[in-house]
């Protein structure tokens, strides 16, 4: 009897180790899908703008499965300050206010405690996972012209991207202001631990006020 249990046991820690993965990309993929900014009116994001947030950039690591389970109870719907569109590589994701584990696991983060979109140097991290369809992953196909949207509920920004790099970890330069309306967003550049971060900068080209049209077209999964 007991060394029947042990198989089972053995055979169960078998099953996790093999499908963990698929159920940790399955996680991540219902938290930063099953919302959208639909789901927040201006008021809400303007209130959760004011709020104060975490810039824990040292505790951010590769997803493991336990971060993903901490971050699935954790992560913060008050900290929703926007909502990032890039139609061309099919990142469409909500901007959460603050980097750390829990927001990085939902959404983009901001990377600064007072940017303002469409103003000055709006900086952005997200992930770079295994699944590369998931959060920032996509990032990495992104192309010189290619349109980048962000509506914080007021107004849609658009953005196009002037130019691609990749850089050490340790150079912060990318998140000095800028005079121009620059978006910055920032991705490992592997799915594995590595120094390097992929960055894509583009310039504001265009502000419109937000409308049910524009909302449909380019953040509604």
């Amino acid at each position: 009897m007991l060394k029947k249990t042990i198989a089972i046991i053995i055979l169960i820690i078998g099953l996790l180790l093999v499908f963990s993965p698929f159920i940790k990309d399955g996680i991540v993929k219902y938290m930063s899908g099953h919302e959208t900014i639909e789901n927040y009116s201006q008021k809400d994001i303007e209130k959760n703008s004011e709020k104060d947030a975490t810039f824990d950039y040292d505790s951010v690591a590769l997803p493991s499965m336990t971060s993903v389970l901490q971050g699935a109870a954790n992560y913060d719907k008050e900290a929703v300050v926007g909502a990032i569109s890039i139609p061309s590589v099919d990142i469409q994701l909500l901007v959460f206010k603050g980097t750390n584990t829990a927001n990085l696991l939902a959404g983009a983060t901001t990377m600064l405690p007072d940017q303002t979109m469409g103003e000055g140097n709006y900086p952005l991290a997200g992930h770079h996972m295994k699944q590369e369809s998931l959060l920032f992953g996509p990032l990495m196909n992104v192309k010189k012209g290619a349109k980048v949207y962000l509506t914080d509920q007021q107004n849609v920004y658009e953005y196009e991207i002037d130019q691609t790099k990749t850089i050490n970890e340790t150079d912060v330069s990318v998140l000095n202001p800028t005079d121009d309306a620059t978006i910055t967003l920032i991705t490992c550049d592997k799915p594995t631990e590595t120094t390097k971060r992929f960055v894509a900068t583009g310039k504001l080209v265009k502000t419109e006020k937000m409308t049910d049209d524009l909302e449909k077209k380019y953040f509604s999964q």
